[in-house]
């Protein structure tokens, strides 16, 4: 990775990048205040033809930031396999957040000041700029999808888990962003609301959208894109829903391996016919995906050497120790377990009589919990930690 602090540098720096396989820079496209606005910026491998450009906005709740920093930018899931299989340029925006007392309009601003930043440097990406796109997943959904509707020039717009309607929200289906949130990010009145809602603020023909969600999705309900979709088409565009049962608020994970392969599929199909994209053969990207996400399939086999360890996910851990013994941590408390692994490749962790189920990947790397109410099914992911050893 190339990272670059100074604009004036890293201007410098792209005269010697032509040429070079896949680039990933960062470095600082704007600023606001005393902020510094980072950009990534994802060049493909060597492509001749002028590329199209993504811009892609971060979710997080609009959370994070401190007095001194906002939170990073970064790129999207399908980055690393369609911006070589498609020479698609992918650049990831940042902007100011609730720790960085901001508001949702002075985030657009950060967002706008970015893109006019890259747009300017276009031909030193060799970079297409009539050919745009934006996207964005969870909270970046609602800030991407009112500044795709800023741009004549943009051709494509991608939601993962999104809210497009703040105006007629109710907390209780959809808990994300609740009245706090709004507080604090500006958003407490319905005019306000209403301006940061892309379904009441279409252009005319609106980018060709495809819109990713889970319909567990526990955040931001899925009928959020069911009902974004539905005006788009009202006002002249296309949309395009992807639901994915028993899939809570991610859609672009590889650690769903099935569902990202969807997503990505999905989104390379959108590209390829609204940029206009020729000569490519979708077989290949389909063959690519099987090979990277080969291991993020359960495991058929697992020993209990394959467990040993320490596994977080958010702030609860499991430590899986020797003889079908464990520790549960969350928070502050501290609870045993027994474990024991079945003829399906299940692992059964057993606390106060009550049973978990859980399965191993392919990659020895992750594990996730199926979880089942009698009306839902959900995954939650563990990811295997070597911070603290299992004998402790």
């Amino acid at each position: 990775m190339i990272s670059v602090k100074s604009p004036l540098v890293f201007i410098a720096l792209l005269f010697f990048l032509n040429g070079i396989a896949q680039k990933t820079i960062d470095t600082i496209a704007t600023t606001a205040g005393n902020f510094s606005i980072p950009i990534k910026i994802q060049l493909p491998k060597q492509n001749k033809a002028k590329s199209p450009i993504y811009f892609f906005v971060h979710g997080g709740g609009w959370n994070g930031g401190t007095e001194n920093e906002v939170p990073p930018a970064t790129l999207s899931g399908d980055a690393n396999i369609l911006a070589d299989a498609l020479g698609i340029i992918y650049v990831g925006l940042a902007y100011r957040c609730k720790g960085n007392n901001a508001s949702f309009s002075d985030a657009i601003n950060d967002l706008e000041s970015s893109v006019r930043w890259f747009l300017d440097n276009a031909n030193r990406f060799n970079a297409d700029t009539a050919r745009i796109g934006f996207g964005g997943a969870s909270a970046g959904s609602t800030l991407s999808a009112v500044m795709a509707q800023k741009y004549l020039n943009c051709k494509v717009y991608i939601g993962a888990e999104g809210m497009y309607n703040l105006l007629d929200h109710d907390e209780k289906i959809s808990p994300f962003p609740n009245a706090e949130a709004r507080k604090k990010y500006g958003l407490e009145t319905e005019d306000k609301s209403k301006m940061a809602s892309a379904f009441y603020n279409l252009r005319d023909k609106p980018p060709a959208s495809l819109l990713l969600h889970g319909k567990e999705d526990r955040l931001c309900h899925f009928t959020q894109s069911i009902h974004f979709a539905d005006k788009i088409k009202e006002a002249g565009g296309k949309a395009n829903v992807l639901l994915y049962d028993k899939i809570n608020h991610t859609c672009l994970s590889a650690a769903y391996p099935d569902v990202f392969k969807k997503s990505v599929m999905g989104i390379a199909n959108l590209f390829i016919s609204e940029f206009s994209i020729k000569n490519i053969n979708i077989e290949t990207i389909q063959k690519t995906l099987d090979k990277r996400l080969e291991n993020q399939y359960p495991s058929t086999s697992i020993t209990e050497s394959k467990i040993m360890g320490l596994w977080k996910y958010n702030n609860e851990h499991l430590i899986f120790k020797p003889n079908g013994k464990g520790e549960i941590k969350f928070d502050n408390s501290v609870n045993d377990f027994n474990y024991a692994i079945k003829n399906d490749s299940s692992i059964i962790v057993v606390q106060k009589q009550k049973e978990r189920i859980f399965y191993l990947r392919k990659n020895n790397s992750t594990m996730f919990e199926l979880i089942s109410d009698n009306t839902e099914k959900i995954y939650r992911v563990f990811d295997y930690s070597k911070q603290e050893n299992y004998s402790k």
